[in-house]
């Protein structure tokens, strides 16, 4: 638990722009690893804003389960407008790579993602 606290505060987070073909990432320290995200946004069949990418761990002995997603809309001077939390709803173990798509609730010009929180599944502290 206290693990999560120390991550919860230091979460790193990059601005995803709205370009579908630009793909963003970010590193954040996991428990006994790292765990990056990919990502990019771009829009569904229906022509909705989506964000999809990767959750990618490398190293470590800890599986993640359902890791919780920050979605956070920007307006052009980058400024919060809008939050939304959505998740992932499996387990990312050791040196995986797990697909995920979030929809955009909030459309806007620019999106911060990042890993909000998550469970430790096994192993580790």
């Amino acid at each position: 638990m206290k693990t999560l606290t120390v991550i919860g505060a230091i979460l790193v987070a990059c601005t995803l722009g709205a370009a579908p073909a630009h793909a963003e990432s970010s590193t954040q320290v996991g428990n006994a690893g790292t765990m990056a995200l990919d990502r990019q946004a771009t829009q569904d069949s229906a022509g909705r804003p989506l964000i999809v990418g990767h959750v990618i761990t490398k190293g470590g002995e800890v599986s993640y389960y359902i890791p919780r997603l920050l979605v956070e809309t920007l307006d052009a001077q980058d400024k919060v407008t809008a939050e939304c939390m959505g998740f992932i709803p499996c387990t990312v173990g050791p040196y995986d790579k797990v697909y995920f798509e979030e929809p955009i609730r909030a459309p806007g010009p620019a999106y911060r993602v990042s890993i909000a929180s998550w469970d430790k599944c096994a192993g580790g502290q």
